[in-house]
């Protein structure tokens, strides 16, 4: 299957839009992920797919933490905001530091804190497994990626 049939195919997935925040020694990273998702209730585990050549990769395998910051439906501009890569993410947006010191985003409609638990390769990307240490959120309608397009849930 060529790459362009499989992104066509993959488009037809509705996923819900993620910031990935994560840090390690004073500098922090955020990037737009829908390659999200849950692993285990007991414990509660999750995982993100990080292309290797993103900043955030080398911040998260070496912080060994990350979180999962979910976007409410209001918040596009957000997603947009960490898909460009912006050299300093953070200058404009109201964020905390969570327990795991990565950024906590304000008005995520759930943030879910992680330490990492293993990693694996596969082609362009590492797998991040996590272990939710912290979780806080307003519920809210979540902003959802389909088709090239943001969207939402009735």
């Amino acid at each position: 299957m060529s790459e362009t049939a499989f992104k066509t195919a993959m488009r037809a997935l509705a996923s819900t839009v993620c910031v990935i925040t994560s840090c390690h020694s004073g500098e922090a990273n955020g990037m737009t992920a829908t390659a999200v998702s849950s692993v285990a209730a007991d414990p509660p585990t999750v995982l993100v797919a990080v292309n290797r050549d993103n900043r955030s990769h080398a911040l998260i395998r070496d912080g060994a933490c990350f979180a999962l910051n979910v976007l409410c439906a209001d918040q596009d501009e957000l997603a947009m905001q960490f898909a460009t890569r912006a050299p300093q993410p953070f200058a404009t947006v109201a964020f905390s530091e969570g327990v795991t010191g990565c950024p906590l985003i304000d008005g995520c409609g759930t943030v879910l804190e992680c330490v990492l638990t293993s990693s694996f390769d596969v082609a362009t990307h590492t797998i991040f497994i996590g272990r939710v240490v912290a979780s806080r959120g307003s519920g809210g309608s979540p902003l959802l990626y389909w088709d090239g397009q943001f969207g939402t849930v009735r």
